[in-house]
């Protein structure tokens, strides 16, 4: 007798492919899972990143950097360091402004542009005022200092007498022309440096020069 039933061997095969295709289905969804999990990780890091690196006033940084021929980013570290990019910031201890000048340095740096004669600290509050003036020191500092981005950024958090102290002594500069940040003395300094060195790596991977 003849039977429309199909062969027992052929039955089983027929029932081992279902699920191998119901799993290649599945991991193929595990995967775009993981994937879009990946991407969307990556993008909340990346966001985070630019929270914590902003970067104000970058068309007045660029300017600024191409007239004193200073690193962009190197600025961008400074003021994010010194005030979080607040124009308005001031210090406990009468610091004003984006790069955080006082009063007294102010007027000093305003004789360089002959700008000493009535001067007046609130000009400091303006941002450009300000970052001419920062950016004409840092300047000044990288001549001093041979564009030496750790002497250069403690001068400008220590001032350029105190470096110059620690760059005579032998323990601290053991060439008496560089330093390392371990051998800074003052641990605010030491964590300012470190800070603003790894702010203008993270510029630099963030941003580009385009206005």
């Amino acid at each position: 007798m003849l039977s429309n039933a199909m062969p027992r061997s052929k039955r089983r095969s027929f029932r081992r492919k279902k699920p191998a295709g119901r799993i290649a289905v599945i991991v193929l969804a595990a995967a775009l899972l993981v994937a879009v999990g990946i991407f969307y990780i990556v993008q909340y890091q990346r966001n985070l990143m630019y929270a914590q690196y902003p970067l104000s006033y970058k068309e007045l940084i660029v300017r600024m950097a191409e007239e004193y021929d200073l690193d962009p980013w190197h600025i961008a570290a400074v003021i994010r360091c010194e005030s979080s990019f607040n124009a308005g910031a001031t210090s406990s201890a009468g610091a004003r402004g984006l790069m955080q000048i006082m009063p007294d340095t102010g007027q000093w740096l305003a004789g360089k542009f002959n700008e000493d004669d009535g001067f007046d600290a609130e000009t400091l509050y303006n941002p450009e005022t300000n970052m001419k003036y920062g950016c004409w020191y840092l300047r000044w500092l990288m001549n001093r200092y041979h564009r030496d981005l750790v002497l250069v950024t403690s001068a400008y958090h220590a001032g350029h007498g105190t470096v110059d102290k620690w760059l005579a002594d032998s323990y601290i500069s053991p060439d008496g022309q560089t330093i390392s940040p371990e051998a800074i003395p003052y641990v605010s300094t030491a964590n300012y440096v470190t800070k603003i060195l790894k702010a203008c790596e993270k510029y630099e991977e963030l941003y580009d020069y385009e206005i």
